[in-house]
Parts: structure tokens; C-alpha cells; sequence
């Protein structure tokens, strides 16, 4: 049979199988198939509901060290430590020092209290008698103390600088006195001279000696690094990067004839010119800087050792 619509030959049925068409004369076929349809389109994505106030809420700091943190996490992270110990270290710049448990005294450098809890009073401490008052003028050293008394929390700083906690068992340390934080008064100090030189540097170069048993703070520019020295192994180090070093060795001024012709291009302050010759057995303690630690309190009178440090300082007459 012919399909009216498309003309094509259709065998039986009541529709075209071709066109879909109803089929002349042909009864419904109830049995066939429905034509094939067309397969629905998709429907539409529906909108985005705005953002409620608590979605449009700043999101909460994450877990990067460059994120930021609650407050709750600040006062968690930062808040002081409880300890019982004379001197304990509230951060590697900051020292936290028990005035209790210090008998009540700690000497410290002038200028380097930040903060405090408590009663306490702060005086300038006396010279220590007319020798080491000589020893100071003579030397050109910056060794400014102060007494502090009282009861309570003490907070020492300097310049953002680290701090170096030792505990002394009746030894002996020599020390550049800008590196010089603060320590107990069951520790003795003295202005010593180093040897060498002793024309060439107008009189020697001087450091501050401590002796005794008890707590002792030290700055650094950075952490500081311990080089150990033994008879058949001499030290040399740059003067302004030289924190401190054992008693036990002989300490000397050394100049390298070898870079006299470099002093236009260095200049005088460097230790490539000038050392510290360190012999015996022992160490010496130095800082990963070539510049002295700036300190919280300068002079204003612009002499003693300020910018260039007390070793450099006097070795170079300053």
C-alpha cells in the first residue's frame, strides 16, 4: 500500500512507518508503536539564591603562616611564660626575668627594660669603685648598668636583637659590652685589657669580664655560632662580630700586613684588617654579622664604643 502523505510503499499498518502518517483505509493499529519522539531538551539550570549576610561573612583565617589569626590564637601564641627560673626566655629576642627569684636585684643594661609587672625601682649603677670608673675612661668602653629592685616581672630587650641565656658556674666569660643584656648580682664584673698592639691602639683594647655563679644574658645579631679553640688550633674573628669567649684563652689584637693595601676599599672598621687571635683551649662565641649589635640607649655624646662597638671601638680610638 502507497502512504498518501510520502508515497512510499508502506505494508500493512495504520501508520506510514516512514512519515508517521495515518495509513487510507488502514485501521489503528493499537499494537504499533508510537512515532519516536524527540528527546526532551535539558531544563534550565535554575538561579543562584543571593547570599545570606552570614555566606557573605569574611571567611576565617586559614592555616598559611601569612594568614591571619584570631585574637584568641594572638593572646594563645604570645602570652607570657610562667616559670619559676630567675631568667627564662619569653622569645628569642625577650627575656623574661623573676625579680623573686633573683633576690629581688638583676643589673641590666641601661635602656632595656620594655616592660614590668610588679613593684620595682631603677637606679643608675655606681661605676663599681674608682678603679673600674678609670678602667672606663681609659678604655673608651660603653658599659652603662642599671640596678633593678623590687618585686614582680621584669622584661628585657634590645633592639630586637636575640638573646643569649647562660647559667655560670663559678666561671669566668669575657664579653663585648654592647653584647651585655643583663645578669644577677652573684656575678662579679671587671673591665679587663686585652694585650697587643698596646701602641699602635693608644693604651690596648679592653672588654668586660663576668666571674661567679649565677644567671647571665647576652645579645646577638642572629643566632650566634661557637667556634672551639684549642692549642694546636688558633681563632680569629672579626671584632664586631665577636660576641664573647672563654677566659681561659688568650685573647690579642691581630693585624693582617698581608690586606694593609685593601684599607681604601674596606675601610678601617673591617675584620679583614683587624682580628681577635684566640689561643688555648676553649671558645669563642660570634654572631653571623659583621656589624655590632645597635643598642637601645647610644650615646649621646657620640664617643665610647656606639656604632662601631666596643672592641672595634677601642682598637680603633674612638
Amino acid at each position: 500500500m502507497e502512504c498518501p502523505n510520502c508515497g512510499k510503499e508502506v505494508e500493512g499498518g495504520a501508520f506510514c512507518r516512514f512519515c508517521g502518517s495515518t495509513m487510507e483505509g488502514g485501521a489503528p493499529d493499537l499494537q504499533a508503536s508510537p512515532p519516536p519522539q524527540a528527546a526532551p531538551a535539558p531544563a534550565p539550570q535554575q538561579a543562584q539564591a543571593p547570599q545570606t549576610a552570614a555566606a557573605a561573612a569574611p571567611a576565617a583565617p586559614g592555616s598559611s603562616e601569612l594568614s591571619a589569626t584570631t585574637l584568641k590564637d594572638l593572646v594563645k601564641e604570645s602570652i607570657e611564660v610562667e616559670a619559676v627560673d630567675p631568667f627564662t626566655l619569653q622569645s628569642k629576642k625577650l627575656l623574661k626575668v623573676n625579680m623573686d627569684a633573683c633576690g629581688g636585684q638583676v643589673l641590666t643594661k641601661v635602656g632595656s627594660m620594655i616592660a614590668y609587672q610588679g613593684q620595682m625601682s631603677f637606679s643608675r649603677q655606681g661605676s663599681g669603685g674608682a678603679a673600674k670608673y678609670l678602667k672606663k675612661k681609659i678604655s673608651g668602653e660603653q658599659f652603662s648598668l642599671m640596678m633593678v629592685q623590687g618585686n614582680g616581672d621584669l622584661f628585657l630587650a634590645d633592639a630586637a636583637n636575640n638573646v643569649i641565656l647562660l647559667y655560670l658556674q663559678n666561671e669566668s666569660l669575657a664579653i663585648e659590652a654592647l653584647n651585655l643584656l643583663a645578669f644577677t648580682p652573684s656575678i662579679a664584673w671587671d673591665i679587663k685589657r686585652i694585650k697587643g698592639a698596646a701602641g699602635m691602639m693608644g693604651g690596648g683594647l679592653w672588654t668586660v669580664e663576668l666571674s661567679g655563679t649565677g644567671y647571665l644574658a647576652l645579645i646577638c645579631k642572629g643566632d650566634p655560632m661557637t667556634l672551639k679553640v684549642t692549642p694546636q688550633q688558633p681563632t680569629y674573628t672579626d671584632p664586631n662580630a665577636t660576641v664573647a669567649w672563654s677566659q681561659s684563652l688568650a685573647a690579642q689584637i691581630h693585624m693582617d700586613a698581608n690586606l694593609t693595601s685593601l684599607s681604601g676599599l674596606l675601610g678601617s672598621r673591617h675584620g679583614e684588617l683587624f682580628q681577635l687571635m684566640f689561643q688555648g683551649d676553649g671558645f669563642v662565641i660570634v654572631q653571623p654579622s659583621e656589624e655590632a649589635p645597635k643598642t637601645s640607649l647610644q650615646d649621646p655624646s657620640g664617643g665610647g664604643s656606639g656604632g662601631a662597638g666596643g672592641i672595634l671601638g677601642g682598637i680603633l680610638g674612638q
